[in-house]
């Protein structure tokens, strides 16, 4: 996961895929879809529409980029494209605002259809990443339909897909399986037969569901007043980066952008063992490692941050196109002299809470709390995300396609961090505001968070071969 201007595109011809007007004239005149949008969506529609009522727009998309050998086939890849959007309903599914209502509709798959139309040959690598950056933040308007777009850049040898999606269409794990599907379905084409990947649910089907749930969350629900706790808590608001940033968190300032390796495999296995033998997950060991390094640097007592949990309840929303995750309030507590293997215990327990809390979705709470946190920008709160993707389908392909997840770099005055768990190893990636104070801090936060990380792996490594010693002399 990282910034497009940290993924080398390599010079050729940009060619721009779209919907076609068919499907867009169809989109004009579909009548409204029964299903409301999810929470998430609701709640991000209305906070980009408030921003450009001021006249703001800041970009805030996911997307990815992936290489493919050889001349590109327009006709196979148009029609993977089409059977690709077919298959995800919310590709398909899009929202217009109606008075004080947002409706959605939905396209039925026979309208779908793509177009595709040369925008220039590039020579200069940095002049091609700019132009597309260009091109993404202005096809993926939240406000618009479709929020989301694909390019490819061809050479003789090779050519370089990007798509890039709206936050309304899409979340984290999608994007780390989507490039496997594309992948499968343009191989199908070219050979004429069907994809081999397995059925998939709905989105929109989701956006039903968890609507239909959250109406029957009352304002005395637990995880209601787990909320209504933990913000008051921490000053009326959801918790902040640890350390000073520099800003309130509520302007809309430029950001910049951290990546570092964590851990290599093996420390990321030694690391998972030490957590198993305190019976944790990795994640809670991330999130002990990050209590941990707010300890270390002074931070006030206790760690507080927000954490995504996925919401792939069902089996059939496993390999879908969405945006499927809410977030639970993480709370550690550190006793004085506590060392990793009682702050895992701590984040184990604390992790395990907050999954229960993010059932409910965290803007219903907000309805019952009468909270709105997202009146002036994209963030409601800061964030450690945790993934583990090392699972997904075709991860072990990634290198050979050098593909890899981007995040757009959204204005906001926080800071939110993801650690993600690959076959390569672990890693972090950040966005927080361009101040030099938060560049200081965030630095020395991340560094001091893979100085435990190392730590308690370097001590899980030497014990292990300690005793593989003692066994090999008895």
């Amino acid at each position: 996961m990282t910034e497009l201007n940290q993924y080398l595109v390599r010079p050729g011809q940009v060619r721009e895929w779209t919907l076609h007007p068919p499907a867009l004239s169809a989109a004009r005149a579909a009548v409204r879809d029964a299903v409301a949008p999810s929470y998430n969506q609701e709640s991000h529609v209305r906070t980009m529409a408030r921003l450009q009522e001021r006249g703001v727009r800041t970009p805030d998309w996911g997307g990815v980029a992936f290489e493919m050998p050889g001349e590109l086939r327009l006709d196979a890849f148009g029609s993977a494209l089409v059977a690709w959007i077919g298959r995800h309903e919310t590709l398909r599914s899009g929202f217009r605002s109606v008075g004080e209502e947002l409706h959605r509709f939905t396209l039925p798959q026979e309208v779908v259809g793509v177009d595709s139309a040369v925008l220039g040959d590039f020579r200069d690598a940095g002049v091609l990443n700019r132009f597309l950056r260009d091109r993404l933040d202005a096809a993926t308007d939240t406000l618009q339909w479709p929020s989301y777009v694909v390019e490819t850049v061809q050479r003789a040898d090779s050519v370089t897909v990007v798509l890039a999606f709206d936050h309304t269409q899409t979340d984290g794990y999608t994007l780390f399986a989507m490039v496997h599907e594309i992948h499968e379905f343009y191989r199908a084409a070219l050979e004429r037969r069907a994809p081999s990947l397995p059925d998939t649910g709905s989105h929109v089907n989701y956006s039903h569901e968890q609507r239909r749930e959250a109406a029957l969350v009352g304002r005395d629900h637990p995880a209601v007043l787990r909320w209504e706790r933990f913000i008051a808590d921490s000053g009326g608001r959801p918790p902040g980066f640890p350390l000073p940033l520099g800003t309130s968190g509520e302007e809309l300032l430029p950001q910049r952008s951290v990546f570092e390796w964590l851990l290599d495999p093996d420390e990321t296995d030694a690391f998972a063992a030490a957590c198993r033998a305190e019976r944790a997950a990795l994640p809670a060991g991330v999130l002990a490692a990050n209590a941990l390094a707010a300890r270390r640097l002074g931070a006030p007592d206790p760690y507080r941050t927000v954490m995504p949990f996925h919401t792939r309840s069902r089996s059939e929303w496993s390999s879908s196109v969405g945006w499927y995750v809410e977030g639970g309030p993480v709370e550690i507590d550190l006793p004085p002299a506590a060392d990793f293997r009682s702050a895992v215990r701590l984040a184990q327990r604390s992790a395990r809470e907050a999954r229960q809390v993010a059932r409910v979705p965290f803007f219903r709470v907000c309805e019952l709390l009468g909270m709105d946190f997202k009146k002036t920008t994209p963030d409601p709160f800061s964030l450690l995300s945790y993934m583990d993707v090392r699972d997904s389908p075709g991860a072990r392909d990634w290198a050979d396609w050098n593909a890899r997840a981007l995040l757009r770099l959204s204005d906001s005055g926080k800071a939110c961090l993801w650690v993600v768990c690959t076959l390569e190893g672990l890693y972090l990636f950040g966005r927080y505001p361009d101040t030099e104070l938060a560049a200081a801090n965030v630095t020395r936060f991340v560094r001091c968070v893979r100085e435990i990380l190392r730590e308690v792996a370097l001590r899980e490594s030497s014990a292990g071969a300690a005793m593989r010693r003692v066994a090999s002399l008895a």
